[in-house]
């Protein structure tokens, strides 16, 4: 074993080490902090082999947050030291065990691949559907049986990005719910899940005008099979059960706990127990740019907590409510800012220690969070679902940007009319 591949099971260890000593932690007197540590480890050991884009956001979110937490500390501000190391632990852990999800990647079939509205259809479905619960590996699968010497056409290529990063309006298996209710403390996902999938029907409405006006007849889709619906049927019926009769624990403890679970049941490769074990040496290292940012966002969103309890009367969000126009304001600024490339939660990191303490219904904060992330990373050239498209299948950065403006700037509008309607 080379010293790359021994640093890639090391840190595939250690994340799931972390995960699971932090489950640990919410049952037991074990400190949080050890999980913590765990995580920390696996990035610094991961560090060498993360994106470029991935060190820099670290970097500058890490000493942004530290500078801050050190004047927060010259001026007399307490410190809590399990939020400074591992603010995002209940995230961390749920992103690891859903990653796990994607050894249940659907079978492809030799069936001939549907043209016109039934491709369409069967694209955004199949993206959307399978891609909430088996995550980024959708992308690859589809992208995989549609391109052709390599290359998607850009019509394909923005189905597959609008519908597949729409999931996170909804889906319990995605990240971007984990951050919503990290950051939005008291939302709960039973009141921002439906609302999300509101959000749903205009992005397949649009996605499918936009693509039959481009393509028509002549659009190549991918198969959708009804068998390939099952495991995330399953899947999403087994939380909504156990987040209704364990109400008490958080639905991001549920997710953690279950996703390895239904990974193991539904994986089609055997031995079960040898491909989960080559799962964590060779491939569970590839979330490491994603930790990277998950940790370093967290001392940043401390960094701002302790400096607003530094400076209270100067720093404090004086609104009486969460105004629509205030929405359309805060979720504008977000997008655009990630269509440079700075990762959703990075600016979630930002503007929650000033709006949550503000914001009088915190599944409203949620449903900002998830509709700037759904909506940002499936029109950005330079979210990790943009430089997948862009690097794997050559589809050119500026035409993705191109075509996806009109649709951000139309989901925008839907996601303000959805809240307005929604949450007042």
């Amino acid at each position: 074993m080379n010293r790359s591949t021994a640093r890639t099971a090391a840190v595939g260890w250690l994340a799931s080490a972390s995960a699971f000593t932090y489950l640990l932690s919410l049952k037991f007197p074990l400190t949080p902090i050890v999980a913590a540590v765990l995580a920390w480890l696996a990035i610094i050991i991961s560090w060498p082999q993360l994106s470029r884009s991935a060190r820099q956001q670290s970097s500058t979110l890490l000493a942004a947050g530290m500078i801050l937490i050190g004047w927060s500390l010259f001026k007399g501000t307490a410190i809590d030291t399990v939020a400074l190391l591992g603010k995002n632990l209940p995230l961390l852990s749920m992103f690891v065990a859903v990653s796990f999800l994607s050894l249940t990647n659907p079978l492809v079939l030799n069936s001939t691949q549907p043209r016109g509205r039934k491709g369409v259809l069967s694209t955004l479905l199949t993206s959307h559907l399978l891609g909430s619960v088996i995550n980024i590996s959708i992308i690859f699968v589809v992208g995989d049986r549609l391109a052709r010497h390599g290359k998607l056409k850009p019509v394909q290529a923005q189905v597959m990005m609008r519908s597949f990063c729409s999931a996170a309006f909804w889906s319990p298996f995605f990240v971007a719910i984990g951050v919503a209710m990290t950051y939005a403390p008291g939302s709960e996902w039973r009141h921002t899940v439906l609302p999300g999938l509101i959000m749903t029907l205009p992005m397949f409405a649009i996605s499918f005008v936009d693509a039959m006006r481009k393509s028509g007849e002549e659009f190549e889709g991918y198969p959708l099979s009804v068998e390939s619906l099952f495991i995330p049927f399953a899947l999403a019926i087994a939380v909504l059960v156990g987040h209704v009769l364990i109400h008490s624990v958080s639905i991001l403890t549920i997710i953690t706990i279950m996703a390895p679970i239904g990974a193991l049941l539904f994986m089609r490769e055997r031995p079960r127990l040898g491909k989960t074990r080559d799962y964590v040496e060779t491939r569970l290292a590839n979330i490491s740019s994603q930790f990277a940012l998950f940790l370093t966002a967290g001392v940043f969103s401390t960094g701002i907590s302790s400096l607003i309890a530094s400076y209270p009367d100067v720093l404090s969000f004086e609104i009486s409510r969460f105004s629509p126009l205030l929405f359309f304001v805060f979720s504008a600024v977000m997008m655009i800012v990630a269509l440079f490339g700075i990762h959703p939660v990075v600016s979630i990191a930002l503007v929650s220690p000033f709006l949550a303490p503000v914001v009088i219904n915190p599944s409203q904060l949620a449903f900002l969070y998830l509709t700037v992330w759904g909506i940002a990373t499936g029109a950005s050239p330079l979210s990790g679902v943009g430089l997948a498209i862009v690097g794997r299948y050559h589809v050119p950065s500026r035409t993705v940007l191109k075509m996806q403006l009109n649709y951000m700037v139309l989901m925008w509008l839907c996601s303000g009319l959805v809240n307005m309607l929604w949450f007042g």
